[in-house]
């Protein structure tokens, strides 16, 4: 798409709202479930002062790290930042705020990292109560269609959340199993009170 779809500007400006309330910069912050994704990245830069990116897929980390490693003109998720930005309040959107942006999120993400939710320990047990802010989208409730299945993950993964930490993960709200073309992915059917529980 060309545009930011509406699913993504709500799940953005409440990942904003949630670190700009935060008293502090967070020091160490995971996006955990990143895919082959930088807006969340690009969201969370200024907010933390090192970002780490884990992904189950090692090709949706190749795709990560080129965006990384490519040269500022790169523009593939400058609608993205631009969107971003202006949530924040910036009016000035001018080409080089965009590109300083982006470059910022290259300079705070530090880590990636292949990791299944499904180990007691995704990112190796120093990795536990490490990090002070989890962000993870419409991933863990892609896991597994059972229940307790994506509450183990959950455990593994909340596991690496420092005491007091912040976390903000978003699910399919009541979603099954559902079709992307020739490829099926699960759906636990989680309710408000579902996550809450957990």
């Amino acid at each position: 798409s060309e545009v930011v779809l509406p699913d993504d500007q709500a799940v953005l400006r409440y990942q904003l709202q949630v670190m700009a309330a935060a008293p502090a910069r967070f020091g160490r912050a995971l996006e955990y479930g990143c895919g082959p994704t930088l807006h969340r990245a690009i969201a969370a830069a200024p907010y933390a002062f090192r970002l780490d990116m884990a992904d189950w897929l090692a090709d949706n980390l190749v795709h990560v790290r080129d965006w990384l490693t490519a040269a500022p003109e790169n523009e593939d998720w400058s609608r993205f930042t631009r969107f971003i930005m202006a949530a924040e309040g910036h009016k000035r959107l001018e080409a080089a705020r965009l590109r300083q942006r982006e470059q910022k999120t290259r300079k705070v993400v530090r880590g990636l990292y292949v990791s299944d939710a499904r180990w007691r320990h995704p990112l190796g047990r120093e990795r536990e109560g490490f990090y002070d802010l989890l962000v993870s989208g419409f991933c863990l409730d892609a896991i597994s269609s059972d229940k307790r299945v994506w509450r183990r993950c959950m455990r593994n993964v909340l596991s690496m959340v420092a005491p007091g930490g912040t976390v903000i993960v978003h699910f399919l709200h009541k979603s099954r199993p559902y079709n992307v073309g020739t490829r099926m992915f699960p759906g636990p059917h989680l309710s408000v009170d579902a996550v809450t529980d957990t």
